[in-house]
């Protein structure tokens, strides 16, 4: 039951930066987003999903597995309109 707790946490974390990626593929105005700050999270998102791995904590490992694709939207993002 205390898996849906983390299901819905992870949920609001991956979803916290839909807004972000979306406005910046519309906007195409990437100047002020920093690609180390991309570059430290997912390493950090991938180092968890390997500890969920582990130890067989699904709400980590998809909430990370989200967290990789959102920090490399926003990352391919800053590359492709700089």
């Amino acid at each position: 039951m205390i898996h849906y707790l983390g299901y819905f946490a992870g949920l609001l974390t991956v979803g916290s930066f839909l807004p972000q990626v979306i406005r910046t593929w519309r906007t195409r105005q990437t100047r002020d987003l920093s690609l180390v700050m991309f570059a430290l999270m997912s390493t950090a998102s991938l180092l968890w999903i390997v500890y969920g791995a582990f130890t067989r904590d699904w709400p980590v490992i998809l909430t990370n597995s989200g967290m990789v694709a959102m920090n490399g939207a926003l990352a391919i993002a800053k590359l492709r309109y700089r």
